[in-house]
């Protein structure tokens, strides 16, 4: 075969031995690791079925925030939001406009007595010419 010394033969031998171990070590850690973490999510899993059950499914669906429902006698025609009277919920229904916004859009037309035009709403801080074109079509000046 080879001509290998003694000495030789046993490095071989040590190196070979080593390397099967080695390999057996890292397949127990990764099964062991694996099924712990796989335990973790199955015990998970079954506490979050728990929750979910004890709690009504009329309780979890049912609760909306107030300012996701629409007041439909403050919208104008084609269900457009009039600027001289709509509340601060009303403007929150609008894409783009926030709780913040909305109030300073109430601010602006308070302190201005009114909004003549919706161009007008760029000299609120948080409203810009992108806002101004996504909104155009949802409020109205009537």
């Amino acid at each position: 075969m080879l001509n290998l010394t003694r000495r030789e033969r046993f490095v071989v031998a040590f190196l070979i031995v080593s390397f099967i171990v080695g390999c057996g070590i890292r397949l127990y850690k990764t099964r062991n690791s694996s099924q712990n973490v796989f335990s973790q999510l199955k015990e998970e899993k079954k506490k979050f079925k728990k929750e979910v059950r004890s709690q009504s499914d009329s309780t979890l669906f049912s609760q909306q925030p107030e300012s996701n429902k629409i007041d439909s006698s403050k919208k104008g025609q084609n269900d457009e939001i009039q600027l001289y009277q709509s509340t601060k919920e009303d403007f929150m229904t609008i894409s783009g406009i926030g709780p913040v916004t909305a109030e300073r859009i109430i601010n602006y037309r308070e302190k201005h007595k009114s909004i003549q035009s919706i161009q007008e709403l760029i000299n609120i801080k948080g409203i810009g010419t992108k806002t101004i074109k996504k909104i155009k079509n949802e409020v109205t000046i009537e």
